[in-house]
C-alpha cells in the first residue's frame, strides 16, 4: 500500500496513529508531498501534484495493493481500520460508543479542516482578510473544545478513532499559534487548554502513544523529491491500468 500524504511532524497526523494502532506501519510506503509547494516560489507545484491518482490533488490518498485510490483521512481511516492485522479496533460495534467516537471524529475534523482555511484566509494581505470569515469560524472551535473537554471529563474505556482526531486537531491548532507568522486577528494566541483541564491531562497522556512518538516531532527521513513522488503516481497508474480500474 502507498500513503501520499503531507511530511509535516510538528503536528500529530490522524491517518499515520491509525496506521500504526491497527498494525499496517510496515505494509506501508509513504509517499511525501508538498500540496502548496508551489507557493514557495519553486514553480514545484505541478511536479508534486498527485491529480492523476486523485482528481482533488488532495493528501492524504492511501493505495491499496490493487491500485484502488481512497480519498479524504475519515474513509482511509475507517479502511485501514477494517485491515487491522493488530487486533485492535479503532471504530467501536455498532452503539453509542461507536455514535461518541465518530461524532468526537466529526468535531475534530472540521476544527483541523477550518484551521487550514484560517491559515489560508491568513495568506491573504491584512487589509484583505475577511473579518466575518474568522467571526463565523471562531465560535464553533470554542464549542467544539467545550464538547471535547466534556468527553474528556467522562473518560474513555479504549483508544479510538475519535481520540486519534482529536490529536490531529489539537496539535495542528497549537502548531498554527507557535508556527505561522501571520497570527490570527481575533485570537492570536489562542490556547484551547484554558478551563479545559480534562482536555489537557487527555492529551498530554495520549502524546506517550507509541503511535504518536513514531512521528511527532520527528523529522522525516526518506526521499521526498518530485521524482520519488511520480514515480509512485506512475506505479499506481499502471495497477490500476492492470486491474482495468484506470
Amino acid at each position: 500500500m502507498k500513503l501520499f500524504y503531507s511530511p509535516f511532524h510538528s503536528f500529530v497526523h490522524k491517518v499515520l496513529v491509525s496506521i500504526h494502532e491497527v498494525g499496517l506501519w510496515d505494509d506501508m510506503t509513504f509517499v511525501p508531498t508538498y500540496p502548496f509547494k508551489n507557493r514557495e516560489g519553486e514553480d514545484q507545484g505541478d511536479k508534486y501534484s498527485i491529480a492523476l491518482v486523485n482528481p482533488l490533488d488532495k493528501v492524504p490518498t492511501l493505495v491499496l495493493d490493487d491500485g484502488q485510490a481512497i480519498y479524504a483521512s475519515q474513509a482511509i481511516v475507517e479502511c485501514l481500520d477494517s485491515m487491522s492485522k493488530s487486533g485492535k479496533k479503532l471504530y467501536p460495534e455498532n452503539g453509542p460508543s461507536r455514535w461518541d467516537a465518530i461524532t468526537r471524529l466529526t468535531i475534530a475534523d472540521t476544527i483541523f479542516e477550518s484551521t487550514v482555511l484560517l491559515v489560508m484566509e491568513c495568506w491573504n494581505p491584512e487589509d484583505k482578510r475577511r473579518i466575518e470569515f474568522f467571526e463565523w469560524i471562531w465560535p464553533k472551535f470554542f464549542r467544539g473544545f467545550d464538547k471535547l473537554e466534556a468527553s474528556c471529563k467522562r473518560g474513555f474505556t479504549d483508544f479510538d478513532i475519535g481520540q486519534a482526531a482529536m490529536l490531529h486537531a489539537i496539535s495542528y491548532v497549537d502548531f498554527r499559534v507557535n508556527f505561522y507568522d501571520d497570527k490570527d486577528p481575533l485570537h492570536p494566541d489562542f490556547d484551547c487548554f484554558e478551563n479545559r483541564p480534562n482536555l489537557e491531562a487527555w492529551y498530554r497522556d495520549a502524546l506517550q502513544r507509541p503511535s504518536v512518538t513514531k512521528h511527532y516531532n520527528v523529522d522525516y527521513v526518506g526521499d521526498d523529491s518530485a521524482e520519488f513522488l511520480q514515480k509512485n503516481v506512475q506505479e499506481v497508474l499502471e495497477l490500476q491500468k492492470q486491474n482495468g480500474t484506470l
